[in-house]
């Protein structure tokens, strides 16, 4: 079978392979083998690069396919030589990997995963103050096409009342509804985390959604606080 592919993760396996894991036009989600990757003679391994958009060509094998052919059409040679995008970048290709079924084909996350990426490359000398703009509106961007975007309108717990009435004030978020708290059902135990200056859009916040979503840690939120602080 053929396609193109961004690659998003590469596992070292026996002495010369590579399991490599990329997000397909076509099929969605794939990991597949690369054989004798990691000999000093092997062509195909410049093109496999992480980021990189590439033209695949696959075959069957035993439990997985095997990569025969591989020609890249986009290295993202800007995105990384330049840390913070490097780092925006890691972000969605691990949380898409944790997210992701293998072969389950979706049309809005491939355009998506491919528009930032070149978006990250393309602007190659991104600052930082601007980089936490531009995550916090793919990440938005991402949660609406997940179908997962926040509710940040009115409380999860007592939604059915007035609360503009009752003057209850949003004050926390709840991982479990990825939802606002009131105050008063704060107050009477309901869990969240508490939120300044009514930023329910911090990156602790966001950070907490995604890592619900994923039900694992996400490791590269540290490599963006650290780089985006």
């Amino acid at each position: 079978m053929q396609t193109k592919a961004i690659i998003i993760k590469k596992q070292n396996t026996n002495e010369y392979d590579q399991l490599v894991t990329c997000y397909t036009e076509e099929f969605g989600k794939v990991t597949a083998i690369a054989k004798s990757v990691l000999k000093p003679s092997s062509i195909q391994a410049m093109h496999l690069d992480l980021f990189n958009l590439v033209e695949f060509e696959l075959v069957s094998g035993r439990g997985m396919p095997i990569i025969t052919g591989a020609q890249v059409e986009q290295t993202q040679t800007n995105l990384k030589t330049n840390l913070p995008n490097l780092a925006i970048a890691y972000f969605f290709v691990e949380t898409i990997d944790k997210l992701a079924f293998e072969y389950q084909k979706d049309e809005e996350l491939w355009e998506f995963l491919l528009t930032t990426l070149e978006e990250l490359d393309n602007d190659g000398h991104h600052r930082c103050d601007g980089a936490h703009r531009y995550l916090k509106e793919k990440q938005l961007e991402f949660l609406n096409i997940l179908g997962h975007a926040p509710n940040l309108k009115e409380c999860a717990f007592c939604s059915g009342l007035d609360r503009a009435q009752l003057g209850l004030e949003l004050i926390a978020y709840n991982i479990q509804t990825r939802g606002a708290v009131c105050k008063n059902c704060f107050l009477n135990g309901q869990e969240g985390i508490v939120v300044r200056n009514n930023d329910f859009l911090s990156e602790s916040v966001l950070g907490s959604i995604f890592e619900s979503l994923v039900e694992k840690k996400i490791n590269s939120l540290n490599l963006l606080n650290s780089v985006l602080k």
